[in-house]
This record gives C-alpha cells, structure tokens and sequence, in this order.
C-alpha cells in the first residue's frame, strides 16, 4: 500500500516500522490539527463574507416555528449575524449534513469572539480543533461573561483535556447561571417522557427511555423482573435482560385483552355491539403502520415458497437467510423477523394493498391529498436536499416548479412534488437553491457554479473540485 508524507515523497505503509513510523504517525497528527485549523479558518471567512442583513440571520433554527429553544442566532452572545442560508452553503461544500454545518459555523465564531485565548492556542498548533471546537459548542448558550471566564480559565491553566474543560465549563455554569445547574443537571418533573428510537438497533431492534416518578419506574421494573423470572422458569433460556425485553411484550398484550375482555364481561363469546355486528376482539395495542419494501423473490420467501432453479417447481422454504426488507419505521429487517412478528400479531396483522410509487395522476389544487403525499413520502424517503436526511414523514411536499393559481390543471402530481424539511424547503423558495427530478428518480440540485445528484443512496457532488 503505496501513501505519501508532508513534502509528498512516496513510501509503502507495508514496510515501515521502528523511528520511521512513529515520525509519520507525529506527521500525520500534525496534518490533521492543520487541516482542522484551516476548516476553522474556511468557515469563519464564509461568515464574514455573508453577513446578515436586517432582521435575515441565520439561526439554530432559521426561522422554523415551533422549534423551542433553538431560535437563537449559531455564534453565542458576542458574535457577528451571520446571513440566512450560510449553513447550506457550508453543508453543501463541505458534503456534510446541516446540522454538521451549523455547529461548525458556531464553533468558528464563537472561538474568534468569545474564545480568543482558545483559539490562539489552536492557531499556534497547541491544542486540536476538535477540542476548541467542544469549548465553544459546550458554552454557546451561556453568556458572553461566562465564556469568557471559561477562556481565561483554560489559558492559565495552559491545559485543555476533556476532564479539564468538563469541570471548568461546570465551574462557570454554577458561577455565572446556577439556574442551569439546579438539581445538579439532572432531570426533573418538567423532563417525564417515554420515548422509543427505533435507528438505535439492528434487525428489529429499538431502544426505549422513560424518565418518570422512582416508585412508578422501579414497580414496573420489578414487574418485568418478575415476568422474566416466570418466563425462565418456564424454559426460555435467554439472558435475564433478553428476558425482560420481551416481558414489554407479553405485558402490553395481556393488558390489551384483559381490557378487551372486560368490555365484553365473563360470557364474550358471540358478543355484538350496539349495531348488530360481531365485536371482534383484539390482543394489541399497535397501531402502527409498518411499510415493508422488497422484491418479489423475497414476497415468495416471506410466503413460505420457493422455485426450483432447474425445474422452475415451487415448493415450501424453510428459512429465509439472505432476504432482508426495508422498512418505514424499522430500517432493514431480516425476513425471519418479519415473519415472527406478523406471526405473533396473529389476527391483529392487517396486510393492505401496496402504494404505487409510480402511479401517475394529478388533482387540480395545491394541496396533495392524503394518498398522494404518502405515495411521494415511500417514494423518497426522506428530505432531497443534498446530504439531508430528515425523514420524509416531517417534510413538507414542495412543488419543485412552483405552483401557479392561473398556471395548467396538473400542477400537483408525484413527479412535481418531492419532500423537503422546512430549512431546505425555505432556502429553495428564498434562497438560490434550485432543483429537477430526474427521469430516473433522481434530483440534480444546483447553487451558483455547483451542482450535485441526490440518490436514495446518498449525494455526490456533480463539480468538479
């Protein structure tokens, strides 16, 4: 494997060893804190060059309603407004995501005007970007005073190591805003929630949180103890935590028909509600609306056939090894667990008819009706701004050629709309973003003189460099 060092001299890794390679791995952290140094310097040249003018500055949420929290302007108290949109064109360049852009953008100002001694130390190569850049992303909020003290702090003690920064930037937090550091950080009554992030695993896999009352948490764990310890007792022989995973499940479906069965009281069977119909009883509560994408060789796995290469005869498969599904919700599931879950779904598993994501048609209003936005959402999947990936479900659809009251009556259909989240969507109408669907799907968005090709897989710059 052939590389090259500072002054470009070529060399092969495979050979290296002894002072040699410990000077090119010095030389390499050295061209690191430059190049970190120069994205600093890059970013903080691109806010200088696009002041804001009036009330037109770029926020942490740039106008978003809605958005509590984060309607400040990206550099801290002390530092210049920067324009609108800056953040894309950053985030565009760089080949990052916006909120990538965002932080970088306040790190570079923040540093210049409220991090001088900091920044000092990362010019004179003392210290990495990334560090400096922690200092200003951890006291953006605070006051000018605070990050100021903050500054003064680290510089006298000519140390910047994470435990370093940590306990000073909590030093100036109890100092200049105790209000921040009430029950010393942690989470109160205002903070209750229970929340599920199903990115957070693989293969079916989620992650739930709640923060809530002590006594409330601690009895509904001891409960899935419990459940755990009978379903071991039992046979299953997962792990204890494997076990109380999947005591979540079993206690939400015995609680759905425990209430079910109530309504209908002891005798059910034959039960009818008040129209005359037969109440059909139901052992979930998901309401979840799950969107599977796969090919049609794997429709045949999942429905338990397989075909004969030689003979084209179909017969019973067994497993499902190799096939995978996209999901709207799940993200990429093996085909067994798909299987397992509609199989313990049982009668509450409702398959309806797919969306043609190709379907042509087109109303006469702006607004899309229900169905034609979800066939644009499972089209795209997610916002088409380059390197964006908000999920297209919290996108608006926006009219890639603007809508015109007075214009033709096929306006709004599939291929003018694509998502957008609310930032993209007003740096196209506002900003000199433009864009075009392709034939083949695709989005070729241009800015100035650059131009890039937003996939399903991802985004590649079409200018060259």
């Amino acid at each position: 494997m052939i590389d090259t060092d500072a002054a470009l001299a070529p060399f092969e890794v495979d050979d290296l060893d002894g002072d040699v390679l410990l000077d090119l791995i010095s030389d390499n952290t050295d061209q690191e804190w430059r190049a970190e140094r120069r994205r600093l310097r890059l970013a903080y040249q691109l806010c200088v060059t696009h002041p804001a003018v009036e009330a037109d500055a770029a926020s942490w949420a740039d106008g978003i309603p809605d958005l509590a929290g984060y309607t400040d302007t990206l550099g801290g108290e002390g530092t210049p407004e920067v324009a609108a949109f800056t953040v894309e064109l950053w985030a565009t360049a760089a080949g990052v995501s916006t909120w990538s852009a965002k932080r970088t953008l306040a790190a570079a100002l923040d540093l210049h005007h409220r991090l001088p001694r900091t920044w000092a130390a990362v010019e004179e190569l003392r210290i990495p970007g990334w560090k400096a850049c922690r200092v200003a992303e951890d006291t953006n909020r605070l006051s000018l005073e605070a990050a100021t003290w903050v500054d003064v702090e680290l510089a006298r003690r000519g140390t910047w190591g994470l435990p370093t920064i940590e306990k000073t930037i909590k030093t100036a937090m109890a100092m200049f805003h105790p209000d921040l550091v009430k029950n010393n950080g942690l989470p109160g009554r205002d903070d209750w929630d229970v929340t599920v992030d199903h990115a957070a695993g693989v293969d079916g896999t989620s992650r739930l949180d709640a923060i809530g009352d002590s006594v409330d948490l601690e009895t509904f764990h001891s409960l899935l103890a419990d459940e755990a310890a009978t379903m071991g007792r039992l046979g299953d022989t997962d792990t204890l935590g494997q076990r109380k995973a999947k005591a979540l499940g079993v206690l939400a479906d015995r609680q759905a028909t425990a209430d079910l069965l109530g309504l209908l009281g002891d005798d059910s069977s034959g039960a009818e509600s008040e129209t005359g119909k037969p109440v059909t009883r139901r052992r979930s509560y998901l309401k979840t609306r799950l969107y599977v994408h796969m090919t049609l060789a794997d429709l045949a796995v999942l429905a338990g056939a397989t075909t004969d290469a030689a003979t084209g005869a179909t017969g019973a498969s067994a497993t499902a090894d190799g096939h995978v599904a996209a999901t709207n919700l799940f993200g990429t599931v093996h085909l067994d667990t798909l299987k397992a879950w509609l199989q313990g779904l049982g009668t509450d598993a409702r398959v309806t008819p797919v969306i043609d994501t190709n379907r042509d048609w087109s109303v006469v209003h702006h607004d899309p009706p229900e169905t034609m936005r979800e066939q644009v959402v499972l089209r795209d999947r997610h916002c088409v701004f380059p390197w964006c990936t908000v999920d297209a479900r919290n996108c608006d659809l926006d009219h890639i050629t603007p809508f015109d009251e007075h214009g033709p009556p096929d306006q709004t259909r599939p291929e003018n709309l694509a998502p957008l989240c609310r930032r993209h969507h007003l740096a196209k109408t506002h900003g000199t973003w433009r864009y075009v669907r392709n034939r083949d799907g695709t989005y070729t968005w241009t800015n100035h003189t650059h131009a890039w090709l937003v996939t399903h897989d991802g985004t590649t710059s079409l200018t060259d460099p």
